[in-house]
């Protein structure tokens, strides 16, 4: 087990970095989802899935077998014992678990040419769960809906809030590198895109609403995911060109929403390098992830110091924002403390 204890002096904070788990090494994992500082479930390539109810210093390790080699690229929890896992591509699956693991059934199943699954939400407060996935009719995001009353019934949306669900450009998509570029809740709907073009979209029941973002010309690069603190009003969307994992343009944009509009603003300096997954730990303080590491923020984003430079593709806060649970290719799961 790897530990690195981090002072930084000038934001006056200190925090522990650790790897807590590399035993699947021959896994990506990207799913991830968080119950409590102590229970939290991993998801990722071949069939695998872990839990751990005793903060990480054991997994237990499980593979559906309703389904053969499938790469669950995200995962919910919905309830007690009650998992939601996403399967990506044709023929792309969700599955449900009621028990914790030990069985599980299809609850979703697609087997359209060109289908591919990148993110999960769920909204506790309107009950409501998404599911992401790029576009399989031309110029429009493929979103499938249910909720948390009965997360077994399926329906292909044509609308949120609403209003159509469409694509400035036909041939952007997603990136499903974090399961996290969709955000949902009573009020607003928000789906970042990247590719071709980078463009935010916000649903609401006044209206639907377009932002374009500024991305480098390469069709690998754009808007890989965000997190939004609807208590503080504080969110941030981040990305990059994952092939270029140094370069650190277009990798942030911190926002709010002013006047039931997103207002963008400005930060001093960026973090370092392609970055896929972030966490809003408060007003302040933020951590976002990537191929070029991990890196912390305690101002609201306009200053970063870099925790490790260990590869993660995805990252959540516990509930008590006292951790950052992260995970990454080669098996590698790690959490920072605080």
């Amino acid at each position: 087990m790897k530990y690195l204890f981090l002072l930084l002096s000038s934001f006056s904070l200190a925090q522990t970095y650790k790897i807590i788990n590399e035993e699947k090494t021959d896994v990506s994992f990207r799913g991830l989802a968080i119950e409590s500082a102590t229970n939290f479930v991993v998801s990722g390539s071949k069939n695998t899935i872990g839990k751990t109810t005793d903060g990480g210093k054991t997994f237990k390790w499980i593979n559906p077998t309703v389904v053969q080699n499938r790469d669950f690229r995200d995962i919910e929890i919905l309830g007690k014992d009650t998992y939601l896992a996403m399967g990506i591509d044709s023929p792309a699956y969700l599955l449900l678990t009621k028990d914790g693991g030990k069985t599980w059934t299809k609850v979703y199943e697609n087997n359209q040419k060109g289908v591919f699954l990148d993110a999960l939400y769920v909204d506790k407060k309107s009950k409501k769960i998404y599911a992401l996935g790029d576009p399989i009719e031309v110029g429009k995001p493929f979103l499938v809906t249910s909720t948390l009353t009965d997360p077994t019934k399926w329906e292909v949306s044509k609308s949120v809030m609403n209003q159509p669900l469409r694509l400035k450009n036909p041939k952007e998509a997603f990136f499903a590198s974090s399961g996290s570029n969709i955000y949902a809740d009573e009020n607003q709907v928000l789906i970042v895109s990247g590719g071709v073009a980078s463009n935010v979209y916000r649903y609401t029941a006044k209206g639907g609403q377009l932002y374009s973002l500024e991305k480098s010309s390469s069709t690998t690069a754009g808007v890989n995911g965000m997190a939004y603190d609807a208590t503080n009003n504080i969110g941030y969307m981040v990305g990059g060109d994952y092939t270029k994992p140094t370069d650190s343009k277009y990798n942030l944009y911190k926002f709010k929403i002013v006047n039931n509009q997103i207002n963008f603003i400005d930060s001093w300096k960026y973090p370092e390098g392609y970055k896929s997954g972030v966490a809003i730990l408060s007003k302040d303080k933020v951590i976002v992830c990537g191929y070029s590491g991990v890196d912390y923020s305690i101002d609201g984003g306009h200053n970063w110091k870099n925790i490790t430079k260990d590869s993660y593709n995805t990252c959540i806060a516990s509930p008590d924002k006292k951790s950052v649970i992260l995970v990454g290719n080669k098996g590698k799961i790690g959490k920072v403390t605080f």
